[in-house]
């Protein structure tokens, strides 16, 4: 492993300051902390077999907060070990400041490389992150590699094709449309042509033949819909991939307050109290 994606040591820093402040600036911190999110994450963690002195990667960690629900399953005090493996050093920084664990390694690395920074594992958990991964087949595969007969690869996304139910595509058409003319009234354009990563998404059944391609039985496959209010909206509209996706081209800045103003809109004029959004759930067993 490179020096980039080696084991991690707190308190050491890892990234300049200016960095770490645009880290948090355009983080995803605010909308994991609604309750909905801990709940499709809380369901998906206790149906990954975890047990007292498993081996255990929590892939995309963050902040830290799954790596909390993990620890729950493994026992009073915690027995085995957890990876927890994020790209980001200024997340790493935050988990390791509110998980004390001492069965916890925070690992700076990526998804793609998730086979190079552990040993064999009993269980990989990859919560809200998979969609933003270019390259699933390298991730799937990789994963296959690390897990030990039997083990369990779950993950979960709210960006699937299926994530919109019912006639919500109405209200993200015309929350983009009334971000774009904010932009367009400030001088500034959206790139044409242009699908970010995180706007690639596959439908349950692609997800399901990526795994069967790696070794992996059957799928357990669950959706779950929660609702979202405005607010909710406006806290994911502060997260760089997703601006990216939605307004490609446009600066961090710029593009989260076109985002916050077109959603606000986009609830006045529909006369809305939420939006349901759609969670897939999925538990799979290497053979």
């Amino acid at each position: 492993m490179d020096a980039s994606e080696a084991p991690w040591q707190a308190p050491a820093p890892a990234v300049p300051s200016g960095a770490a402040d645009a880290d948090e600036q355009f983080s995803f911190a605010k909308f994991a902390a609604h309750p909905f999110f801990k709940e499709v994450n809380a369901w998906l963690v206790a149906h990954s077999g975890i047990r007292p002195g498993a081996e255990v990667v929590d892939l995309g960690c963050g902040p830290g907060a799954v790596t909390e629900l993990i620890l729950q399953w493994m026992g009073i005090p915690p027995r085995g070990r957890v990876f927890a493996i994020d790209p980001s050093a200024s997340a790493l920084v935050q988990a390791a400041g509110r998980i004390r664990a001492a069965i916890v390694q925070f690992i700076q690395g990526t998804a793609e490389r998730v086979a190079q920074l552990v040993p064999p594992v009993d269980t990989v958990v990859f919560c809200n992150a998979i969609h933003l991964v270019a390259d699933k087949n390298q991730v799937v595969g990789g994963i296959s590699r690390i897990l030990r007969p039997g083990g369990v690869f779950s993950f979960n996304t709210t960006f699937f094709t299926g994530a919109y139910p019912g006639d919500t595509p109405r209200f993200y058409k015309l929350w983009v449309l009334r971000a774009v003319r904010w932009l367009r009234e400030r001088g500034y354009d959206v790139a044409r042509g242009v699908k970010a990563t995180a706007m690639q998404w596959l439908s349950p059944e692609e997800y399901q033949a990526l795994l069967r391609a790696h070794g992996f039985g059957e799928a357990v496959v669950e959706f779950q819909e929660k609702e979202l209010n405005c607010q909710a909206w406006e806290d994911i509209s502060e997260f760089s991939m997703f601006i990216q996706g939605a307004l490609p081209g446009v600066p961090l800045e710029v593009g989260m307050e076109a985002l916050k103003v077109g959603v606000r809109q986009a609830f006045e004029e529909m006369k809305l109290q939420a939006v349901p959004r759609v969670w897939l759930q999925v538990v799979a067993r290497r053979a």
